[in-house]
């Protein structure tokens, strides 16, 4: 599992955001791609506060990263686990990573499986193999726990927040 490309998901979410932030996700968007984090930390924060899953997992990435705030595995896990109990498969994937590689917490694979079982469940494209990879550093019965207590967290838990949609690059008029 390689971490650096999933928190690269961030400048992703913010193309493809909803639109009911005013215009807060295109400056967020502007200053990332610009490489001015404060300014994005400052835009996505109150974001964050208000409960957007998005811009908590955004929080999360520019924490874990240490661009434009000092680098937190332990306020990235915070935000990532706001935005992954809402259902940002993103989220909970990260989460997992953090919890498999011990990151800000004590290394953890029935956590980490857990996770990824629940990103899994709503299609995340790279939570199957992350599953089959700590899958085989785990035993049946912690496989069992973290499949049991990913029901449960299912069924005592509604996600808001849909699946992010799948980037499609722009096509060219003309070839094909």
């Amino acid at each position: 599992m390689n971490k650096p490309l999933l928190l690269l998901l961030a400048s992703s979410l913010l193309s493809v955001a909803p639109a009911w932030a005013d215009g807060d996700w295109d400056r967020a968007r502007t200053a990332h791609e610009r490489g001015d984090y404060a300014a994005e930390v400052a835009l996505v924060r109150p974001l964050a506060e208000k409960g957007f899953a998005f811009a908590q997992f955004n929080l999360g990435v520019l924490y874990d990263n240490g661009q434009g705030l000092p680098q937190d595995d332990a306020q990235a896990i915070a935000w990532y686990r706001k935005a992954a109990e809402q259902g940002l498969p993103q989220a909970q994937v990260n989460l997992g990573i953090m919890y498999e590689q011990g990151e800000g917490v004590p290394a953890d694979n029935v956590e980490a499986y857990f996770w990824y079982t629940l990103a899994d469940s709503q299609g995340d494209g790279q939570a199957p193999q992350a599953k089959r990879d700590i899958a085989e550093k785990m035993s049946a019965a912690q496989i069992e726990e973290a499949e049991r207590r990913a029901k449960e967290f299912k069924a005592s838990h509604s996600f808001t927040v849909p699946p992010t949609p799948e980037i499609v690059p722009e096509t060219r008029h003309g070839n094909g």
